[in-house]
């Protein structure tokens, strides 16, 4: 895998690459580094939702009002602020002022408020509702950085076990959409991308107004990965790139050209008609390849349930065509304790390629994520003729409403052996398959009938499991995506229509649609 994209920066070398697998692992890692921050902390956030959002937990806090010994964002910056650190926080102003995303009003009275300092500078990025900042950037003394996965809304918060019940996830709010167990992928990085992540930080923070920070790019080749920053931008929103930029589609469009043995997505959307016929036209031209994909049963956006039914629908006619049933499975994911039963959230952005390349950030494989708003182009008439009153789409032409979104593109870009590519590739590879399919990395053997056999015999183990013996959960969390031929069936982003779609009784099952509420003032669970 060699070809770079285009548009955006260019790949670098040298750099470290951590890959932080749930908010339990990347929210902490990410506190414990503000703590340490000594010169400068630079963040783009989509929201922040204080006094909410609680980083980490010294203690269960089940039966501890306050939560004590957990770490609020708000309260880290200030920390951070009173040692001498320059902290500047950017975030979405989004229009219409309503929208569930928009924090940004009340973060501003926030540090109004506490921080004597003067060293917190706020701005705030106005924004249609159709395409926000989505990316989570942290740059922290010019010489690391964080891709964060979630928005910072507790209900995001969750451990590698994706309990059924969990009280760090905090109390359901208005603004509350993903109602399960959340699984997401972070990554922290040190070496001269950090500078290319940083570039589009400064990008949005300059478009709100003149700066005297002085740039400082990290020189410091701490690792030996290769990254490229691939950015999705509005068109029209900034002076130099009119056409705004699409290089993660392209790099995704590249990626999939060269695929030779397997495509490994995991993503909380795919609506994108785009990524679907560039997967049936690589299984068309590779008779090995195969593709895995990890997706939800409920998406989230209005509009997307039926958009990604009529995307996999679209798939499975072309795998039909290509002959190629054998070769693709789409999946989701199930926290199952007992007779509890509760779909587990996909928020993660993660692609991989024969272990030759892969990517991870904020993007998802929907049109806000790549190439244009779906909303806005694929809506019904009414619905874009509020959009247009309302504000949520703004001014521009369909074509070039994009959210911001920020991915960390990674491969043997300029032809050397790959090895450090490749071990870094299969490292998370082996660590997301061990969670979803319940099985330790010696477990995790390519059979005879390549990974996607793999895939379709643990999701079978958990159907058995489920028919013979539903109170006595298998080790296996995947389950099938139902399709009859070609066609999904309706309805399923309710969980018992999905399990009933693949055959499954649930009398025997306590089937949840939503997580239990906890309140850390009280700590205790929400009646």
């Amino acid at each position: 895998m060699t070809a770079a994209v285009v548009q955006g920066p260019r790949p670098s070398r040298g750099n470290r690459v951590e890959f932080l697998i749930d908010n339990e692992a990347a929210w902490g890692r990410l506190a414990e580094d503000i703590a340490s921050a000594r010169t400068s902390l630079r963040c783009m956030l989509f929201m922040l939702d204080l006094p909410h959002v609680r980083l980490g937990f010294a203690e269960d806090p089940a039966g501890r009002p306050g939560a004590p010994g957990s770490v609020r964002m708000e309260e880290a910056l200030l920390a951070a602020a009173r040692r001498g650190v320059e902290v500047d926080v950017l975030l979405n102003d989004v229009r219409p002022g309503w929208s569930p995303a928009n924090t940004s009003r009340a973060v501003e009275r926030y540090f109004a408020r506490h921080d004597g300092t003067g060293r917190i500078r706020l701005r705030r990025f106005t924004t249609p509702q159709a395409a926000p900042i989505h990316a989570k950037l942290f740059i922290i003394d010019d010489a690391l950085a964080y891709s964060i996965g979630s928005i910072f809304a507790q209900e995001y918060f969750d451990g590698p076990a994706h309990a059924v019940d969990d009280p760090r996830r905090g109390h359901l709010r208005w603004r509350s959409s993903v109602l399960a167990p959340n699984h997401d992928v972070s990554a922290r990085v040190t070496g001269p991308a950090t500078a290319d992540l940083d570039a589009v930080f400064r990008l949005h923070w300059d478009h709100c107004g003149p700066d005297d920070r002085t740039e400082r790019k990290p020189d410091d080749r701490t690792g030996t990965i290769p990254v490229q920053v691939t950015r999705t931008l509005h068109g029209g929103r900034f002076a130099a790139l009119p056409q705004g930029e699409t290089g993660v589609h392209e790099s995704y469009r590249t990626a999939l050209a060269e695929a030779e043995e397997f495509v490994y997505l995991e993503n909380q959307y795919l609506t994108s008609t785009a990524i679907v016929d560039e997967l049936v036209a690589a299984l068309r031209r590779s008779r090995d390849l195969q593709v895995i994909a990890l997706l939800n049963s409920r998406p989230d956006i209005p509009g997307y349930p039926r958009w990604q039914a009529e995307a996999l629908e679209r798939l499975w006619t072309g795998v039909r065509r290509a002959g190629a049933a054998n070769r693709v499975g789409v999946y989701t994911a199930w926290s199952h304790e007992g007779r509890s039963i509760i779909r587990t959230h996909i928020h993660s952005k993660v692609a991989i390629v024969d272990d030759r390349w892969l990517t991870v950030g904020s993007a998802n494989l929907d049109g806000l994520s790549t190439l244009a708003s779906d909303h806005r182009r694929r809506a019904s008439l009414p619905v874009r003729w509020l959009g247009r009153v309302s504000g949520v789409f703004g001014p521009e032409a369909p074509e070039l409403v994009r959210a911001t979104e920020v991915n960390l593109s990674i491969a043997d870009f300029d032809g050397g052996d790959g090895a450090a590519v490749r071990h870094l590739a299969s490292g998370l590879r082996r660590r997301l398959w061990a969670e979803h399919l319940g099985l330790d990395d010696a477990e995790l053997v390519r059979p005879e009938g390549g990974w996607a056999a793999l895939w379709r015999e643990r999701a079978e183990l958990k159907l058995r499991g489920l028919r013979e013996a539903p109170g006595e959960p298998v080790a296996s969390r995947i389950l099938p995506f139902p399709h009859e031929g070609t066609r999904v069936p309706l309805g399923l982003e309710r969980p018992e229509a999905y399990l009933r779609a693949l055959g499954l009784g649930t009398e025997g099952l306590d089937v949840r649609r939503r997580l239990r509420s906890f309140r850390f003032d009280t700590g205790a669970w929400k009646p």
